[in-house]
């Protein structure tokens, strides 16, 4: 297997609001030289205006730059440190609890700080591993390799208050070697209403321009009466110079002006 193939379905009637799609592939395998099994990261962002802005300062060339961001894929964690005949009990018992405390994905969730995961959500798993079966049959991995069974296909996704999951199941289709899981959600989504836009936009400048007004008044009473203050300080020094010292009005000017204010 050399990729995933993801295919994103929308009601005809909800085509006409969505825009600004686009998709790209990256090569998973061997360090990025060639082709691999990997994941899917549909991603979801609506700027709040024309200028496009997007979450942690990014430009958007980066899934973490938007604001919803869903990752679903065959993201292959296994079951750490368990025999397969042990894996299998347990799932015939109905003991997930005990698989899932070995689970990969989760273990490094709890116990790494770093972890690019960590930022986001998955449901409580409540079905059984979905990997790996014998094509057509309801039968795990009986091949020479006798595959542990484990939850490699998964649904994450990120965005607080913006997004919230409501089921998160398998589904028992035997066309391949995984059994498909699925995610319902409500995503809130953020339009813009052109007419209120602009309402808001002038009202906002009408603040602007009130507040702008009353700040210039506010400077020029300020500088206003440190001119007066000023005013009156040198008036007081002219009569002290004439009255005291008996200069006239022109030298008690002139020896005013030549001393540090």
């Amino acid at each position: 297997m050399v990729g995933l193939f993801s295919c994103i379905f929308v009601k005809a009637t909800q085509r006409s609001r969505i825009s600004n799609v686009h998709a790209t592939e990256i090569k998973r395998g061997m360090g990025g030289l060639h082709g691999n099994k990997s994941s899917a990261f549909p991603s979801y962002h609506n700027a709040t205006t024309s200028s496009t802005s997007f979450i942690g300062g990014g430009d958007g060339s980066m899934i973490l730059d938007h604001e919803i961001c869903i990752l679903n894929g065959d993201l292959n964690y296994r079951i750490d440190t368990m025999s397969r005949d042990i894996v299998i009990k347990a799932i015939q018992s109905g003991n997930l609890a005990k698989l899932l405390e070995r689970d990969q994905l989760l273990v490094s969730r709890r116990k790494n700080p770093t972890f690019g995961l960590k930022a986001f959500t998955e449901l409580p798993i409540q079905f059984d591993p979905t990997y790996k079966y014998d094509i057509g049959s309801n039968i795990y991995d009986s091949s020479e390799k006798h595959r542990t069974p484990a939850w490699c296909d998964r649904i994450l996704y990120r965005g607080p208050g913006k997004i919230k999951q409501l089921q998160y199941r398998r589904h028992e289709l035997r066309a391949s070697d995984h059994r498909p899981v699925s995610g319902d959600f409500i995503i809130r989504v953020k339009t813009i209403l052109p007419d209120k836009r602009d309402k808001v936009w002038e009202e906002c400048q009408q603040r602007f321009q009130s507040a702008k007004s009353r700040l210039v008044r506010e400077i020029k009473f300020v500088i206003l009466r440190r001119t007066m203050h000023m005013l009156t300080r040198k008036f007081s020094r002219i009569q002290y110079l004439r009255d005291v010292l008996g200069l006239s009005v022109e030298e008690a000017r002139d020896l005013i002006q030549t001393q540090p204010s």
